[in-house]
């Protein structure tokens, strides 16, 4: 037998014990998205995690308003672009706060949403639409959809390339769009007859957004006094503009390759026009700076997409299920490598997301930090644990602004704002100020990040965050005398935030994750030879311990008979601590399944209920919710799924693919003290054969 070289070795040891071959190539382009028809739930995106552009069945955004009308808007969006209004009266967050008693303790409170400053500093800052894109008719006038036909797009997964090809009154269309890795560039290629008649490329730049509306808010194209759009320099084949939006000021680059003519037509409107020739090739640059670089050609962002992506499907995690005998086992399949795709281009930016990412506007544009595990907690179980610390970067960046914040209200440690822009100010909200289960997530990521990196390094790096935030669960963390233990509010809402936050008291979740929070805290110190807190041990000891009535444990103390269904995530979406008895919670879980059946698990709770099953050692019930196919987790032909409550509100709601991601990595390469076989979290009952690559365990 021939020896073994040192690689060898090193192969063999690193390779996890379950792992099979899995041909990625296959897997992924098995589930490109092709559409055949103008579908407004079924635009396709190309981006990379700071940077995106949606586009419809034109291969540009053609179709602004009956996209945004009936489904998903066609927008460009980047992560580093942010926008506010004039504060003509002057306005102060103070004007927003409130007082609110915390035992006995006065606590201003940011809590008037519906004052002028509360509307104000909700609205702003918020992310600048950067810029819209479309094919125009030879006049300058918006294409007829009623003139479309033979649509056939197609998203390559592998290589981040959309091509559309299509007919416009008879005559072919062909136009490939994608985007660079690193860049804010989206480039295009078109070709067709229809050029040397007339057919025009048209670049139109908004004001800002129409926020009468927090969630997919039209552009508002009604201000063209309000902002400029300068040309600075005008060569050959290339155009750099400015744009300045009342001192909010980035760049565009529009550069092609062909014989074509650019011309201002409007304001804030320009047309770029074929001269005879029947394809153009063209790049669009956007920067907050003026570019010092060449802007590259279509055919660079072309290879560096498909290298960079091709990256990505290689060298993460990977769960092929195609030999499966399960009927939905081909759709779970396709959920995953869809979701992958999207919240690369959503997600992996250097700012922690918005729910609906780069895709549309959703709560101004602003950060909800309460899921921020569910949006990256995923990229560590999929083994691009890379992408997960790009936007927690940002939260040791904003770590002065939440120290300055919990001292603002008299708590020790680090508050992190629950709604917020780039500048990790909180936002006004009559239930921001009371959302607390956002406070543990830094440490909970920051210990995915050392699983994935165990080194002294990594400890450094993220100890300021991990131990300023469990300085404030400690601080949050009030002793209650008649008692005799530690208690979480009033006032307090919980994660369903249906409860009056002056009559709530110790919710099941944010109690489990109080512990955990801290438990992982001490297990930093001594990491770090730094000897155990005192205080945070006596917290641990003697912190309340959720309730249980009639064997199952209630959503809320102070609701002892309240439906719900987030308890569950206190033994699932964590792992087991000594605060859940795996018994109770079995029986917990069983009568809500049992209750509300799917109904139950929807949106984000198909990760909810997932999680938990598979933990629970109840593989079956969690590959149905998984598989659940009812409104609001049904996946739709491009992967994204509509919010269950506000559908053409939230018509990509990507909490639910991340959630989704969050609990399929769970099953696929298991959790600790899950058991010792393939894919612990499915059933083992000759139905599912699950090969599993590159994915790293849940605590």
């Amino acid at each position: 037998m021939r020896a073994l070289t040192i690689a060898g070795i090193l192969f063999l040891y690193v390779l996890p014990i379950h792992a099979q071959h899995i041909d990625r190539f296959a897997l992924v382009n098995r589930h490109n998205v092709v559409v055949n028809e103008i579908d407004p739930l079924a635009p396709l995106s190309v981006g990379n995690g700071n940077f995106a552009f949606t586009a419809d069945v034109t291969g540009m955004q053609s179709f602004e308003d009956y996209y945004w009308k009936n489904g998903i808007s066609l927008e460009t969006l980047s992560t580093w672009t942010w926008h506010s209004f004039p504060n003509t009266e002057n306005l102060k967050l103070a004007d927003a706060m409130k007082e609110i008693d915390f035992h006995g303790r006065k606590i201003r409170y940011a809590s008037q949403e519906k004052s002028p400053a509360g509307e104000y500093f909700r609205q702003n800052p918020h992310p600048v639409p950067l810029g819209q894109i479309s094919i125009v008719q030879g006049d300058g006038k918006p294409l007829d959809m009623t003139g479309i036909s033979h649509v056939n797009q197609k998203l390559d997964l592998w290589q981040g390339l959309i091509t559309s090809n299509y007919e416009i009154n008879g005559k072919p269309v062909s136009v490939q769009t994608v985007c660079h890795p690193d860049q804010s560039t989206v480039a295009f290629t078109i070709k067709s007859e229809l050029l040397k008649g007339g057919l025009k490329t048209a670049f139109r730049f908004p004001y800002s957004y129409d926020f009468k509306i927090k969630n997919k808010p039209p552009f508002d194209w009604t201000k063209p006094d309000r902002h400029q759009t300068t040309i600075i320099a005008n060569t050959p084949n290339r155009v750099l503009l400015k744009r300045n939006i009342e001192g909010t000021i980035y760049y565009v680059t529009i550069s092609w390759q062909g014989n074509a003519s650019f011309k201002q037509d409007g304001d804030h409107r320009f047309l770029l026009s074929a001269n005879g020739v029947d394809s153009l090739q063209i790049t669009c640059a956007f920067s907050s700076d003026i570019p010092k670089a060449t802007v590259p050609t279509f055919t660079a962002v072309e290879m560096a997409s498909a290298n960079a992506w091709k990256q990505f499907w290689t060298k993460g995690g990977a769960v092929d299920l195609s030999g499966s005998k399960h009927p939905r086992a081909n759709e779970l399949e396709r959920r995953m490598v869809l979701s992958q795709y999207l919240l690369k281009i959503n997600y992996a930016g250097s700012f922690p997301p918005q729910e609906t990412g780069l895709t549309h506007i959703s709560w101004y544009g602003k950060h909800n930090s309460e899921v921020y595990w569910w949006h990256v907690a995923q990229f560590y179980e999929w083994g691009h644990t890379d992408l997960l610390e790009r936007s927690f970067a940002w939260y040791k960046k904003i770590l002065p602004i939440a120290v300055a914040q919990a001292k603002s209200e008299g708590f020790e440690g680090a508050r992190w704002p629950k709604m917020t822009g780039i500048d990790g100010r909180p936002s006004p909200g009559s239930i921001n100020p009371f959302i607390i289960w956002n406070q543990c997530n830094p440490i909970y990521l920051a210990e995915l990040i050392y699983r994935a990196h165990k080194d002294k390094t990594t400890l450094e790096k993220y100890s300021g965050v991990v131990f300023e935030s469990a300085k404030f669960l400690s601080s949050y963390a009030f002793w209650d005398a008649k008692t005799g233990r530690y208690i979480l509010g009033p006032p307090i809402k919980g994660v369903a935030e249906h409860n009056a936050e002056n009559e709530t008291q110790n919710p099941t979740f944010e109690l489990t994750q109080w512990y955990y929070g801290l438990k992982v805290a001490q297990d930093w110190r001594e990491r770090l030879g730094m000897p155990r807190d005192k205080h945070w041990d006596d917290i641990l000891a003697k912190l309340a311990r959720p309730t249980i009535n009639n064997g199952k444990y209630v959503e809320l103390e102070t609701e002892p008979n309240g439906g719900g269904s987030d308890m569950i995530m206190a033994l699932g979406y964590l792992p087991k601590t000594p605060m859940i008895n795996e018994q109770v919670m079995t029986k917990t879980f069983d009568a809500i399944y049992d209750r509300g059946g799917l109904k139950s698990f929807v949106s984000w709770s198909l990760g909810k209920g997932a999680l938990t099953a598979a933990r629970l050692s109840e593989p079956q019930k969690a590959v149905n919710i998984l598989a659940n196919d009812m409104f609001g987790a049904k996946f739709l032909k491009n992967g994204h799924v509509q919010r269950a409550k506000e559908p053409l509100a939230c018509p990509a709601y990507l909490p639910a693919n991340s959630a989704f991601m969050a609990a399929a990595g769970l099953m696929a390469a298991g959790w600790d003290g899950a058991p010792n076989i393939n894919a612990p979290g499915f059933p083992q009952d000759g139905n599912w054969q699950v090969k599993v690559e590159g994915m790293n365990r849940l605590p």
